[in-house]
């Protein structure tokens, strides 16, 4: 077993709790063509952050790329008094902003494993895509064994390649869906989708890039500039969280529409994936408050 350990520097405020609901704060993918599993930890708030990398390959020879893909993961060079300041001037999006300090996007560096993990979330609860992204892992990606503990992988794009579609569907993948995956690991195969060429193109056509794939929409598209690119500045307009989310936030007498969220997150533009984070993250909460009144 390869190990790496980081002290990560970063902006404060970081409160990396806030991120240890759902998937938690252990990531799984593929680093420079190797599996590896990253788990950060935080001991008080806006402490110090460490990450620590595993992999049953060497890690040694990768050491910067894990450096830098460490820090991109934990949005370590983002300021939040920036996204404070560009949001100012939308109470209710700044009062969400203050009420969670320190709340940043935990990403994952790896645009195939984004990818795969938003088109099996295509129009899925959290509860169930995330349920079919594990079963997926388990029975076709590689596991790095934590001390006893398995931690699977999505597979990796020769995996999904070799295997029919119809086997793809037995982790619970529609046909189309997994016929999607195959085609979008045939680009990454072709190199379509390097991270590092598409991370340098403006936003737009950065996501207009992913559309372009069989299979990937607008909103999926968007969720992989967000966690795989680090994108500041996207906004799924038609996910239902966040359409639910601000209809609550801004008290609107019905759902507000996809084109209605466009309009609204022109407030924010500069940081909008980061409204939408906090939209997500709150979520639950108003819920909570509105089933209470």
């Amino acid at each position: 077993m390869s190990v790496l350990r980081f002290d990560l520097d970063f902006v404060p405020p970081y409160r990396l709790r806030y991120n240890a609901d759902g998937d938690g704060t252990t990531r799984a993918f593929w680093l420079a063509g190797r599996p590896v599993v990253v788990q950060f930890e935080q001991f008080e708030d806006d402490g110090p952050v460490s990450a620590t990398f595993y992999s049953d390959q060497p890690l040694d020879d990768i050491e910067p790329v894990a450096w830098d893909a460490a820090h991109m993961m934990i949005s370590a060079r983002d300021d939040l008094t920036e996204f404070h300041e560009a949001v100012r001037a939308d109470q209710a999006m700044y009062e969400l902003a203050l009420a969670t300090p320190g709340l940043k996007p935990i990403r994952t560096p790896d645009l195939w494993t984004t990818l795969i993990w938003a088109l099996i979330d295509q129009q899925l609860s959290n509860v169930a895509g995330r349920a079919i992204r594990r079963r997926f892992a388990e029975m076709f990606g590689p596991a790095i064994d934590l001390g006893g503990q398995l931690v699977h992988l999505i597979p990796d794009p020769e995996r999904v390649r070799a295997h029919d579609y119809r086997a793809l569907m037995r982790a619970g993948l529609s046909q189309r869906k997994a016929v999607y995956a195959k085609e979008i690991a045939e680009a990454v195969l072709a190199g379509d989708l390097g991270l590092d060429r598409i991370s340098r193109l403006p936003t737009d056509e950065a996501v207009q890039h992913l559309i372009d794939l069989r299979g990937v929409g607008t909103w999926t598209a968007r969720i992989a500039a967000i966690f795989g690119l680090g994108d500041r500045d996207v906004l799924p307009a038609s996910d239902l969280g966040i359409r639910k989310a601000i209809g609550q936030v801004y008290r609107l007498p019905t759902l507000p529409t996809a084109a209605e969220v466009e309009r609204i997150g022109e407030r924010w533009r500069g940081w909008r994936s980061y409204a939408a984070v906090y939209l997500w993250h709150a979520y639950p909460r108003l819920q909570v408050s509105a089933g209470a009144r």
